[in-house]
């Protein structure tokens, strides 16, 4: 019997999301350990001991610890061995997908933690009101980053890297639905980003809706 992973995850964690729907899109045998963000529980001792940056996502496999979420999808891809699409041996393919993976960070990923301090976030941790100003600069900031990521990203094919989804399509999808925290149709001017999103969902069918709807539930609390 294959090795189980045994996954850390926050479900209000965006690259959490995306690692735990390639578990369940790949079949991998798993144990889901979910630990509550806001109640601190990823920085408590016993979490600690596993993991010392004390940050989500975080699988063990056996005797193998790892940590950062690239890092992890990308080893779940070559443990499982299923469909390629989702880290390509193609090397101009999963070149994309390093592409788009490294892009995320200072762009899609910014702009959907603003989004996320400014609106809720900040106040919920350190009790302080963000003004209306910051929060129509993070709302400017996302609507510059989409724009941008749909003309670059979404020119070449239905999904990231042309016609199959990709673990780029897992991140950059659970980053821009960060943004549900905004309480704002964030994506009425952006209807290319919105069809793109659509069809991943269908491609992820059933477990789109198992993953993100604690979160989306979560995000319909605090409007």
């Amino acid at each position: 019997m294959a090795t189980k992973f045994e996954y850390y995850h926050v479900p209000l964690s965006q690259p959490s999301r995306a690692v735990l729907l390639l578990l369940k899109m790949t079949k991998a045998p798993h144990n889901v350990h979910t630990l509550d963000m806001l109640k601190g529980e990823h920085k408590k001792p016993e979490y600690l001991a596993i993991n010392p940056f004390g940050k989500v996502p975080l699988i063990v496999h056996g005797d193998f610890t790892l940590t950062e979420s690239p890092a992890i999808a990308k080893y779940i891809v070559k443990c499982t061995n299923r469909e390629d699409h989702w880290y390509p041996a193609d090397v101009k393919k999963a070149a994309r997908v390093d592409e788009y993976l490294s892009y995320q960070h200072t762009t899609v990923r910014k702009a959907s933690i603003a989004v996320a301090m400014n609106f809720f976030l900040t106040e919920k941790f350190t009790g302080k009101k963000t003004t209306e100003e910051q929060k129509n600069a993070a709302y400017k900031l996302l609507q510059d980053t989409l724009e941008e990521f749909e003309n670059y990203f979404l020119k070449n094919g239905p999904f990231i890297i042309g016609d199959k989804i990709s673990i780029a399509d897992l991140f950059a999808l659970s980053e821009i639905t960060q943004c549900e925290m905004s309480g704002r149709d964030y994506l009425e001017k952006r209807p290319k980003v919105k069809a793109w999103m659509e069809r991943c969902k269908d491609e992820l069918k059933p477990h789109y809706e198992e993953v993100f709807q604690p979160f989306l539930d979560f995000c319909k609390s605090i409007k």
